[in-house]
């Protein structure tokens, strides 16, 4: 498994455990469903957001970095 899966699964999980946390916080406070379900909809788009974000950057650096590997290599 690559850096990128990892990282992705991570998130992942990461916003689903959001999404618990603002669901039982929630319930606790007496909320009623359809304001529930927007706060998951938005942690799950902002999580997806970061996720897009983070992957894009690491591709980036990931060019930069076998570009320069390409170049000391070849001298």
């Amino acid at each position: 498994m690559n850096v990128e899966t990892q990282f992705v699964r991570a998130m992942v999980g990461y916003a689903l455990a959001r999404a618990h946390t603002q669901r039982t916080r929630g319930r606790a406070a007496r909320r009623s469903r359809s304001e529930l379900g927007a706060s998951a909809l938005e942690w799950a788009i902002i999580s997806a957001i970061l996720v897009a974000a983070a992957l894009a950057i690491g591709l980036v650096v990931r060019g930069v970095i076998d570009k320069r590997t390409g170049e000391i290599q070849n001298g």
